[in-house]
């Protein structure tokens, strides 16, 4: 059985979106302008700023003292981020075409983005850095995926951002690159 291991924030889903939904979120509760979404977005660079940093600079900026943004916000921005386009109808058709489909993820939160979006219920399995105990560079998260999907690492494939420790550990790859096409992917893995 073929399998292959995608990864969640850079591939499966839209991060990006899901933040934006949060910031308009935020700003309708607390009152804020249009362009303090704006000013949230940036503040966010993509994802790469510290929580704990940019928490504390969203309160100095907005000058709010409520202490439990951050938990709000991890309870609330998995279930914003939407799947990115092609990825509900494009694995179904891996699966069909004899498929296993294996999931990569960081963190707690991402597990909820699996069941907000849908997600978890067309895969085999997935593996969360983190709360699996291991970091996303670790070779041996790719096999637990392939355990947790019942196959092995034998001539498996990754899709996403950063290939270079799926590469480290044997799997054939497929870079999604910033534009993140997921649906050109699982095209291009259906003709393989």
């Amino acid at each position: 059985m073929r399998l292959v291991l995608f990864d969640l924030d850079t591939t499966l889903v839209d991060r990006a979106e899901g933040f934006r939904r949060w910031a308009w979120e935020f700003c309708a509760e607390h009152r804020l302008a249009d362009a303090d979404a704006a000013w949230l977005v940036a503040a966010d660079d993509r994802g790469r700023a510290d929580r704990a940093t940019f928490f504390k600079n969203l309160r100095e900026h907005f000058d709010l003292q409520e202490p439990d943004l951050e938990d709000a916000y991890r309870e609330r921005h998995p279930a914003l981020v939407p799947a990115a386009p092609g990825v509900l109808a494009g694995l179904p058709r891996l699966r069909a075409a004899g498929w296993r489909i294996g999931v990569l993820g960081e963190g707690e939160p991402q597990l909820s983005t699996l069941l907000c979006t849908g997600i978890a219920g067309l895969v085999d399995g997935w593996a969360l850095a983190g709360p699996d105990g291991l970091s996303t560079s670790d070779p041996k998260l790719f096999g637990l995926v392939a355990e947790r999907c019942e196959t092995t690492l034998d001539h498996a494939w990754f899709v996403g951002a950063d290939v270079g420790p799926a590469r480290s550990a044997g799997l054939r790859t497929v870079r999604v690159g910033p534009d993140r096409d997921p649906a050109a992917a699982i095209a291009l893995l259906l003709e393989s």
